[in-house]
Order: structure tokens, then C-alpha cells, then sequence
């Protein structure tokens, strides 16, 4: 790795680390660039060779989160409904900091933006489907909205289960009903 591409990446984790010590005080809406570099002790030089805006922060840490889970499904032995969703779990776990902050911030289209894309790429790209077709489509937003709405929940109720409960919650799809009359 090349001492360039090593102060980079120590910038982009120090960049995210101020911006999430910033959001737990500052409304998002509020904090500014130059808020940001001061924080993480980089210039505003520095920030704009990596950024174009604080919104690219959080999207390039949802991208690197996202290309570990991807790898994780490619290497999956058995990648059934369960399998798929504990990797997206104990992705959750291990980022939460991340999307509590999001959630905090009610970032909630920029989140359900990157998993759309991330979906519709797993959809094309891993599970071999035709994403022009209109039930695809459909099918793409479905699951990332049952995965996005099921996360943020499990995020904003503090962890209280385990991502393995999280995933059979989510591939058995269990009914909160059970004895109807």
C-alpha cells in the first residue's frame, strides 16, 4: 500500500469519525465542512481531494460495508434467506454507531437510496435476475424495504436481540397474529 493511499484512508476514517461525534450534538442539517475537517484535523484542502460533500462520507462508508457483505454472500457455501439476512445483521452490529447516527439524523432516503442499489445490484449481479423486469423491480424494493425497516427497528430498540434472532425474524417471517377469530 503506498503512503498516499494509507493517509488517505486515515483521513476518510478520521473525516467519519468527526462527523459522528458531530452529529450526536449537532443537527446534521448543521454541520459543515469546515466543522468536520477542524474536528478530524485535516484541512478543507484535504477534505475536498476525498469529498465533494458530507454526504459522501456516509455513503462511502455504507459502500465499504456493503462490499464486505458482498464478498461474505459470494463466499456463503449456502446462501439461503437466513444465511442472507445474518450477514446483513451482524453488518448492522458491527456498524451500528453508524446507523444510529443516521437514524438519529432521519437520513432515511439516503440510506434507502444506497440499498436499493445495493439490492438491485445483488439482484443482477449474484442472483442472476433480470432487474428490467417490472416484478424484479418490484421484488428489489420489497426485501430492501423489509431489511431497511427491520434494521433501523432493531437499531433504534438498542440491539436488544442478536443478529442470528434478527435473521430468523426476518426469513421466517414469523406473524405477530396467531390465533385469529
Amino acid at each position: 500500500m503506498s503512503e498516499d493511499h494509507r493517509h488517505n484512508t486515515m483521513a476518510k476514517e478520521c473525516m467519519l469519525s468527526a462527523l459522528l461525534l458531530l452529529m450526536e450534538r449537532t443537527p446534521y442539517k448543521e454541520i459543515t465542512i469546515t466543522d468536520i475537517a477542524k474536528k478530524a484535523g485535516v484541512s478543507r484542502t484535504s477534505y475536498y481531494r476525498l469529498y465533494k460533500s458530507k454526504d459522501d462520507i456516509l455513503i462511502q462508508y455504507f459502500d465499504d460495508a456493503f462490499s464486505d457483505c458482498l464478498r461474505q454472500i459470494r463466499e456463503a457455501e449456502k446462501l439461503d434467506r437466513y444465511q442472507f439476512a445474518l450477514i446483513i445483521f451482524r453488518a448492522g452490529a458491527q456498524h451500528y454507531l453508524l446507523l444510529e447516527s443516521v437514524i438519529r439524523a432521519k437520513l432515511y432516503d439516503m440510506v434507502m437510496e444506497r440499498f436499493v442499489g445495493y439490492s438491485a445490484y445483488l439482484a443482477e449481479h449474484v442472483f442472476r435476475l433480470d432487474v428490467n423486469d417490472v416484478s424484479v423491480d418490484y421484488w428489489i424494493y420489497q426485501q430492501t424495504g423489509s431489511v431497511c425497516l427491520l434494521l433501523f427497528r432493531w437499531i433504534m430498540r438498542g440491539r436488544q436481540e442478536t443478529p442470528e434472532e434478527m435473521a430468523h425474524c426476518f426469513a421466517e417471517n414469523p406473524s405477530a397474529i396467531t390465533n385469529v377469530k
